[in-house]
């Protein structure tokens, strides 16, 4: 779509991240400040939807901007291209991966590591649920990870908002699935535009379960086959019998997340926390803290004023390097005070007949005590 080496408004564009069916993100940068941004562009579906898709995406997009948590990915601008027709947004750039690679590299998390993001993520989704927002699309690859290593649940694409029900989803080709399968709650395969914020639960309940064994617990099965278990009620398979050294009041969290019936799950991502906290009681689970990063207008004025203030401390400097050039000269050029000179050097000015250079040394040197050994021609 675009050009590494291309220019895209204010920004250079540097590589590829990735690409999909609806679009595709770029590693853009901004000249000005350095800073590195996430660009994702998104291809509107054609025909009779293309209106309402590019109305709504303005609305959630604008949503998306206000919507700030230190684990959710920012969207710090948003719009369309009347060239090519794209939708656009600019959001933070996750240096540090995602879940997915991360497993796929190094396997399974450590039970203290998987705590802890599943603590963050559920932090970023009750910030989420409380402004009426719902995910639906949980997973892996949507657990992203800055350059500090910290958490961020990313991609609101396929969010429903409140007041969605009954109406087709934005970011999402009519007549398919909204989500992914394998992390989809049984109620959200069946209908999903009526879920809450229970459904989001659960898929951050099979997230879990992968980041502590290393698979999906319905390891490749195939939408029908999902769909058949959800149908039939089945749950998940224990986390202990995979990886028995997992702690039992961890296992049970799990499948508590994970319960096919949506009553038998926690009422909130704040319930969550507080089962996973439990659970960790004796173990050691950091927590990293994000570091704000500024605005692109925050970076772009920081940049501006700080030249400025760089051009001012050089002219102070030059100008203050010119007073005292200018003060040091001055200083020379002052009458320096009196000083006792010896009879015998007067004696030698006063034998070179020039009368005016006689006249010059009296104003420094008392000719009485000199008597007569001073002679003028």
């Amino acid at each position: 779509m675009l050009e590494i080496g291309s220019r895209f408004g204010d920004y250079t564009v540097e590589r590829l991240l990735g690409q999909g069916g609806m679009g595709a993100v770029y590693l853009i940068r901004d000249p000005l400040s350095g800073a590195a941004y996430a660009l994702k562009l998104m291809t509107p579906p054609k025909g009779e939807d293309e209106h309402e898709w590019r109305k709504r995406f303005a609305r959630e997009a604008e949503f998306a901007m206000k919507v700030r948590h230190r684990n959710l990915i920012a969207v710090h601008d948003v719009g369309e291209d009347p060239d090519s027709g794209f939708c656009w947004l600019i959001m933070d750039y996750m240096a540090g991966g995602n879940v997915a690679g991360r497993l796929k590299a190094k396997g399974r998390y450590k039970v203290n590591e998987a705590i802890a993001i599943v603590v963050q993520i559920a932090s970023a989704l009750e910030r989420a649920h409380a402004a009426g927002v719902i995910h639906r699309d949980i997973k892996p690859d949507n657990i992203m990870f800055d350059a500090e290593g910290v958490p961020h649940l990313a991609d609101l694409g396929i969010a429903k908002f409140s007041g969605d029900a009954g109406k087709t989803t934005t970011f999402t080709a009519t007549g398919v699935i909204i989500g992914t399968p394998a992390y989809m709650a049984p109620e959200q395969m069946l209908d999903s535009r009526r879920v809450d914020v229970r459904a989001d639960i659960y898929s951050l309940g099979v997230v879990f379960y992968e980041m502590l064994t290393g698979e999906r617990p319905h390891g490749d099965s195939s939408v029908v086959e999902l769909m058949a278990k959800s149908l039939k009620g089945e749950e998940l398979p224990s986390v202990r019998k995979v990886r028995p050294d997992v702690p039992e009041a961890v296992a049970r969290v799990v499948s508590v997340m994970c319960a096919t019936d949506c009553e038998n799950r926690p009422k909130s991502a704040i319930e969550v926390i507080k089962l996973c906290r439990d659970a960790a009681s004796g173990m050691k689970v950091k927590v990293k803290p994000r570091r704000r990063r500024a605005s692109r207008r925050f970076a772009r004025w920081r940049k501006a004023v700080l030249g400025v203030l760089q051009t001012v401390v050089a002219l102070s400097v030059f100008a203050g390097g010119g007073w005292i050039c200018g003060w040091l000269q001055g200083r020379q050029l002052r009458p320096q005070p009196a000083v006792q000179a010896p009879v015998v050097t007067v004696r030698q000015v006063a034998a070179t007949n020039y009368v005016e250079v006689v006249h010059t040394v009296t104003n420094f040197v008392d000719l009485s005590a000199a008597g007569s050994d001073v002679r003028q021609d």
